[in-house]
């Protein structure tokens, strides 16, 4: 009886487990997103940069840091992945983007949405990204 009841519950938290899995959603294939943030040309320094989907996909993150030289490349996570599996590159499609400078105090960095959309290509692409003046 006691061995019984072990298998039913290594059963369902299995099936439990497996389930959970099952509900991520697929990634879309990923192309490679590079580039450079600037401001009238120049390079701006740092920050971070989040790429969001037109029509909104909630379950993706699409973002990446800003290098002291202005560069970036994109990567994709899950917003539901508690293991935070992050794959290099970000879907096909139409996407409106926000810039955040660095800030000593993130509750005072102020996000900027570029008023250009961007568009990503099933290939490789390398972008520039223009940020208005304040």
């Amino acid at each position: 009886m006691k061995s019984r009841f072990a298998i039913m519950l290594a059963c369902a938290i299995t099936s439990s487990l497996l389930g959970c899995s099952a509900k991520q959603p697929a990634f879309d294939p990923l192309h490679v997103v590079a580039g450079k943030v600037q401001r009238a040309g120049t390079p701006l320094a740092g920050g971070f940069l989040r790429f969001n989907p037109i029509p909104d996909k909630q379950e993706f993150i699409i973002n990446s840091s800003v290098g002291a030289d202005g560069a970036f490349k994109l990567t994709t996570v899950r917003t539901t992945d508690s293991k935070g599996e992050r794959r290099p590159g970000a879907p096909a499609g139409e996407y409106s983007v926000v810039y955040t400078p660095d800030s000593p105090d993130q509750t005072a960095a102020n996000p900027i949405t570029l008023p250009q959309k961007v568009v990503i290509e099933a290939k490789e692409n390398t972008l520039t990204l223009e940020v208005p003046a304040r």
